[in-house]
């Protein structure tokens, strides 16, 4: 391996890659949070719906406008639970540095790189990880607007079926 250009310049390049992932990582951290949060509000709002719906343990009477409110409410809230789940789930993203390939394939190896050159490969690398972790964000972020289209779906099923349930 040789370096091309700048010391610095592969310095700062290694930085800003560094910022990219660490940036991307908080990322994922916080549209996870934020889907625990919304499946949560639907979860509230599904269970205060089952609460009020039975009455002394037996189902409250309901027009076919109420039974399709609730088959929208639990549509809404089984949509969100998928978002949620599909945001969850593991991913194949990377975050971090592999000590052991930093030391077995550039500090140990034949020729050793310099620092010039660790950065150099290290900030290539940083690069190619930035853009696929990229590319799950942007579908993780996908799933969480479904969901977020998915609540309000949900809720107007509780109030139709509410609603239904109460002029009865």
């Amino acid at each position: 391996m040789v370096a091309f250009g700048d010391a610095d310049g592969y310095k700062l390049a290694y930085e800003a890659g560094l910022n990219a992932v660490g940036e991307q990582a908080s990322t994922l951290r916080d549209t996870r949070d934020r889907a625990g949060a919304l499946l949560s509000i639907a979860a509230v709002a599904g269970g205060l719906a089952a609460g009020l719906f039975f009455v002394e343990g037996r189902p409250v009477g309901m027009s076919w406008l109420g039974l399709a409110g609730a088959v929208l409410a639990v549509a809404g809230f089984a949509g969100v639970v998928v978002a949620t789940v599909m945001i969850w789930r593991p991913g194949e993203s990377q975050f971090v540095h592999d000590a052991g390939v930093i030391v077995g394939s550039y500090v140990e190896g034949d020729p050793p790189a310099d620092l010039p050159e660790l950065h150099r490969e290290l900030a290539l690398w940083l690069g190619d990880q930035t853009n696929f972790n990229r590319q799950q964000l942007s579908a993780r972020s996908k799933w969480f607007d479904r969901g977020l289209l998915l609540l309000p779906v949900e809720v107007v099923g509780v109030i139709i079926a509410l609603g239904d349930a109460a002029r009865v």
